[in-house]
């Protein structure tokens, strides 16, 4: 299976992802945009040190600046990509893969990603030379970061607790909120990730929930591996979905203009209509930030946590997404449940098939022809729409070997809805292996 994805490059290290590789990106890149100034940063995983003194190097033997920011999280990687003024940004993370994993993340000047396709690498770069490269040290946009989000801040007296999933996610927020009323957990980065999986799901947060219960907390959030991407829990240790927290969104800060991606319920729809409020559907995933780039939209949003903001230029920054929801909460005075207990009681429910992606063309003929019977939408997969709002969206990974299914409706339809879900997952079976 290919290293080079939908949106990143990603594969297990160091067989499929490696120092060789990334020193060939390097000159690819090299070729491909003549960059003068190149952005450098790294996630905590196994290999990153490794892999990006690999791209340091390259460019600089070929005569390209590089301003390296360290270990830093995603998000601090986008501020300073915004704030900055480079002709390349690459950013070593495989965000919340398995601990085996790595990756690389690359944009243009313009904040653009690039997705390179693997005939385009090169072996060698012929180049007349000059002079080497020189290394800054980006660190200080660390400082600028931190400065910015305290600037944003207006909250106080919240007790909550936070996940750090022992990746990137601690620098920079760590010191945002020290000083608040909060408990810590997995702090210490460790690319193995001792503590759980770096992906903020139910199971892997379970140490997180009990320990919202048995203080009484008001919420809690985790990061994932690159810190991306915050969820949120509430008082009673329940994960809230990303679209709740989007709700949330729409009802404090009423936007005029909001991108989501097509996993999210009908009845968010409804609401956007009700609020008058201009509602644009996407694919998920990158699709959706150039949407949001496009429509100059106030705010982008994924079901599964990632937010994109105007004031952010349309680029993660989970550490505004909770200062942002933190702000709400302070000035509302109100649990975090209450700030969306006028939302339809309905379910969310998500799961993940392991497939062999050279059955993928057998899978797709498979659902298609079954969806025949029935109402669907196909913007990115195959989206059934049931006549009680009810859906189920089926949909490759553009990041894994995996079928991804998504159901949303009514809590008084979930068996109905659920039963139709495991017809499906019946029919893929087959073509697992």
């Amino acid at each position: 299976m290919s290293i080079f994805k939908a949106y990143d490059i990603r594969g297990k290290y160091p067989e499929e992802v490696n120092e060789e590789i990334f020193s060939k990106i390097a000159k690819t890149c090299i070729k491909l945009f003549k960059p003068k100034k190149v952005l450098i940063g790294r996630d905590g995983r196994m290999g990153s040190e490794s892999l990006a003194n690999s791209l340091i190097n390259t460019f600089l033997f070929y005569g390209v600046n590089v301003c390296f920011l360290g270990e830093v999280s995603t998000s601090t990687f986008n501020f300073a990509m915004i704030n900055g003024n480079f002709d390349l940004h690459l950013q070593v993370t495989a965000s919340h893969n398995p601990k085996e994993y790595n990756g690389l993340k690359i944009y243009d000047k313009f904040k653009n990603l690039i997705i390179l396709n693997e005939n385009e690498i090169i072996d060698n770069l012929e180049i007349s030379l000059n002079e080497k490269g020189k290394l800054e040290d980006g660190s200080y946009y660390k400082n600028k970061h931190l400065f910015f989000l305290k600037e944003k801040s207006n909250f106080k007296n919240l007790k909550f607790a936070v996940d750090f999933s022992n990746g990137v996610g601690s620098i920079v927020f760590y010191d945002l909120i020290k000083n608040e009323n909060c408990i810590i957990l997995n702090k210490n980065i460790d690319g193995n990730f001792p503590c759980h999986e770096p992906e903020p799901n139910k199971e892997n947060l379970k140490e997180l929930s009990k320990v919202i219960k048995e203080n009484k907390l008001d919420f809690g959030i985790a990061f994932d591996g690159d810190a991306d991407r915050i969820v949120f829990l509430d008082e009673n240790g329940e994960i809230i979905d990303g679209e709740l927290i989007s709700y949330i969104f729409i009802k404090y800060l009423n936007p005029k203009k909001f991108v989501y991606e097509v996993s999210f319920s009908e009845f968010f729809k409804e609401e956007l209509k009700k609020r008058k409020i201009v509602g644009l559907e996407t694919a998920v995933g990158r699709t959706l930030l150039n949407k949001v780039k496009q429509e100059n939209a106030d705010i982008g949003a994924e079901r599964s946590n990632h937010f994109y903001f105007k004031e952010c230029n349309y680029l993660e920054d989970a550490f505004y997404t909770f200062i942002k929801i933190s702000n709400i909460l302070f000035l509302e005075n109100k649990k975090i449940s209450e700030l969306y207990s006028d939302y339809p009681k309905i379910f969310f429910e998500n799961c993940k098939i392991k497939i062999n992606e050279n059955n993928k063309k057998e899978i797709i003929n498979t659902i298609e022809e079954y969806s025949k019977k029935y109402k669907t939408e196909k913007l990115d997969g195959i989206k059934f729409i049931f006549d009680d709002l009810s859906t189920c969206l089926i949909r490759f990974s553009n990041t894994e070997p995996i079928l991804r299914i998504s159901i949303s409706g009514k809590l008084e339809n979930f068996s109905k809805i659920k039963e139709f879900t495991n017809e499906i997952i019946s029919l893929i079976e087959k073509f697992k292996n």
